[in-house]
């Protein structure tokens, strides 16, 4: 009770003097990936629910008009499925860092430079009618986007759907120490082995100067051609590194609860689980198939981008096989209408609401492809998981989750009717996945306030401090070479030297063996011959 209502005192003193006019925000997010939407129009409608006006630069029209949204549509969104078939996620194509890393820089700046030129993005870099207090930014490969808070002179925040990145340690002037700090993209822990920690170290130097020698520099092309026309107002237009300098507060999609510890800026901000909202009442049809589970439900999603109905058909008939001997029931998201023969406990719907079903009691087990919005939802309602990743980071999130031990992975390339099986009466046999599960959805909740008055006291923060610069550690002005000290240690190793070499002059001149004169050499060879 106690906490409760310090945490009630907390939220009044924050609605008291946390708050201030009505701002009016400029939102940007053109990654044309509907999960990712999805997390970010938590903060939107947060933002609208506090009285502020919201103008979007979005994918995904709005389901319900808002008398202060105002919508800046990328119709057609970019194909991504273009540019990366979706074979290629099948025939594990993204299974490597490597390849990974090269795909999200490629689609980075493919997704930029469609958004940049689309003609309601190119009419607002020309228009100067509108006004905007602040100006907030998906941080996924949009970096050039960075330039609408030097358009609009309004301080920025930026929103990484990820965890934390080396590229925004750098920008906000901190260098993570390679030792414990492990990749954004590696399943590791802040307790590495020898092996992890060089390989952590190759892979994230690797990604450092790839991105500083090929990526950025593509944004900063970006950006001078579709923004060139502001010079004659502006001046000479700020690079992406200097813009990413000017970042506020950065809010990160992460939580004590599955991230390893390690140092951070005072302006990142986690809210990991924001999307996560009060349960909302389930179709009759999908209530009524929970509801009569004796032995508990198994629910199955790849998510939105990964559909399980364009599996390998022997692949999708091991699980029908699997499914058909097990006593649970299976509510299965499928999303074609070509499975014939299905077992009287299976249930097939194209669409499910995930959250809402993983809330519900009977749910014991959750089969899906390790994505980060999924895995959260899956830790929140303490539910244990099967893990099938595909790419991106979805096995970072997979393995991580496997060590805590509220997940078992299984790979692809491994899915036979055996190995489902074997894997499946593991988790649900074992009690030991369900009481994890549990420890880490506690873990997961306890947060002094929720992940979305964290994102309103942030974001109004910086508009309440005129871009928080107080925030903004001096250390982004740094170069390597300063960073590390290494001009101080080389001016004292320099001291160091002139000193030596003086001392050594003088202490030769007057302390060292005095040489024989002219006289002397001659005695001394007298006394020889005799």
């Amino acid at each position: 009770m106690q906490k409760i209502a310090m945490r009630g005192f907390i939220l009044a003193v924050i609605c008291l003097f946390g708050t201030v006019d009505s701002l009016k925000i400029l939102f940007m997010a053109p990654f044309p990936v509907p999960s990712h939407w999805f997390w970010l129009n938590s903060v939107v409608e947060g933002l609208l629910d506090r009285g502020h006006e919201v103008t979007a630069i979005t994918n995904f029209p709005a389901k319900k008009p808002h008398s202060n949204y105002t919508e800046i549509i990328l119709d057609p969104p970019y194909d991504l499925l273009k540019y990366s078939p979706e074979n290629l996620i099948y025939e594990l194509k993204y299974r490597s860092d490597f390849s990974n890393l090269f795909l999200i820089w490629n689609v980075g700046l493919l997704t930029t430079r469609y958004a940049l030129e689309h003609p309601e993005v190119q009419h607002l870099i020309r228009s100067d009618k509108e006004h905007f207090d602040i100006v907030i930014s998906e941080q996924f490969g949009q970096e050039a986007f960075l330039m609408f808070s030097r358009k609009y002179n309004a301080p920025i925040v930026t929103i990484s759907t990820y965890d934390f990145t080396d590229y925004l340690d750098l920008s906000a002037g901190f260098r993570a120490p390679f030792s414990f700090v492990p990749h954004i993209l590696l399943p590791y822990t802040d307790d590495m082995t020898f092996t992890q920690r060089s390989y952590n170290l190759f892979i994230s130097l690797f990604d450092r100067i790839v991105r500083g020698l090929f990526y950025i520099p593509a944004q900063n092309a970006l950006l001078q051609k579709n923004f060139k026309s502001l010079e004659h107002e502006l001046g000479p237009l700020p690079s992406v590194q200097d813009l990413e300098k000017s970042i506020a507060v950065t809010l990160f999609n992460s939580h004590s609860a599955t991230s390893p510890p390690r140092p951070e800026m005072p302006g990142f901000v986690k809210i990991g689980g924001i999307h996560i909202k009060d349960v909302k009442p389930l179709p009759a049809k999908i209530k009524e198939f929970l509801d009569g589970a004796d032995h508990g439900v198994i629910l199955f999603s790849l998510g939105s981008h990964v559909q399980s109905s364009h599996l390998a058909p022997e692949k999708v008939q091991a699980f029908v096989r699997v499914f058909r001997k097990m006593k649970q029931r299976i509510l299965w998201k499928y999303e074609a209408d070509d499975l014939k023969d299905i077992p009287s406990n299976v249930l097939l719907q194209k669409w499910i609401p995930q959250v809402d079903v993983l809330a519900h009691e009977n749910v014991v087990l959750f089969i899906n492809h390790g994505g980060i919005f999924g895995t959260q939802e899956s830790i929140y309602h303490g539910v244990p998981m099967l893990t099938i990743p595909f790419y991106g980071d979805q096995f970072r999130n997979a393995y991580r989750s496997q060590t805590r031990g509220h997940a078992l992975v299984l790979e692809y390339d491994a899915i036979t009717e055996e190995n489902i099986s074997e894997k499946l009466q593991s988790i649900l046999t074992e009690e030991r996945f369900m009481e994890t599960a549990k420890k880490i959805s506690r873990l997961f909740r306890d947060n002094l306030e929720s992940p979305l008055n964290t994102a309103m006291y942030w974001i109004e923060y910086v508009a309440r401090n005129e871009g928080a610069e107080h925030l903004k550690s001096s250390a982004r002005n740094l170069n390597w070479f300063q960073y590390l000290m290494l001009d101080v240690v080389g001016l004292v190793f320099l001291v160091y030297m002139i000193f030596a070499t003086i001392m050594y002059f003088v202490v030769d001149r007057y302390c060292g063996k005095k040489k024989p004169s002219g006289k002397d050499r001659k005695l001394s060879g007298k006394k020889k011959t005799n």
